[in-house]
C-alpha cells in the first residue's frame, strides 16, 4: 500500500510500464509479469514456476499460430503451418479443429491464472469490475 505522498510517484513509474505492455513481445511481457509477481511482498504462489513455464510454452504456440504460413488442410482436416523459430526448429505438428479448441481452452486457463494472481494481491484486475481495490 502506498502512502498518500507516494501515489503520484508510483503512478508515474507505472504508466510507462503499461504503455510498454501495449507494444512489447509476449516473452518480454511474461518476464515482466514474473518480476512483478516475485517483487510483490504479498504474493504467496506455490505454482508460480509452473505457470511461467506454461505461459512460455503458450507463447511459442502463439507464434506458430500467428506467424506460420498455413497450408490447406489434409483429408483429416489438419494442417501443418510452415513455421521455423529462431533456433531453426521446424514446427511439424498437424493442427486440426480439436487441437485449436484445446489451445483455446488452455489459453483461457492461463488467462484466469494470471488474473487470479492480480486478484490474490487484493487488486482489481485492470479493465474489470471484479473484486479487489482498483489500480
Amino acid at each position: 500500500m502506498y502512502e498518500e505522498h507516494e501515489v503520484q510517484q508510483a503512478y508515474d513509474e507505472w504508466l510507462p510500464k503499461l504503455e510498454h505492455a501495449l507494444k512489447d513481445s509476449l516473452s518480454n511481457l511474461i518476464d515482466s509479469y514474473e518480476k512483478s509477481v516475485k517483487d510483490h511482498p504479498d504474493v504467496l504462489m506455490e505454482n508460480l514456476q509452473e505457470l511461467l513455464d506454461n505461459l512460455r510454452e503458450a507463447s511459442k504456440m502463439r507464434n506458430v499460430l500467428c506467424h506460420g504460413s498455413w497450408r490447406p488442410p489434409d483429408s483429416n482436416g489438419a494442417s501443418i503451418p510452415f513455421f521455423v523459430n529462431r533456433q531453426m526448429m521446424i514446427f511439424d505438428t498437424p493442427i486440426d479443429c480439436q487441437y485449436l479448441d484445446q489451445i483455446q481452452q488452455h489459453t483461457v486457463e492461463l488467462i484466469c491464472a494470471v488474473i487470479n494472481t492480480v486478484a490474490g494481491m487484493s487488486w482489481q484486475f485492470p479493465g474489470s469490475t471484479g473484486p479487489g481495490k482498483p489500480i
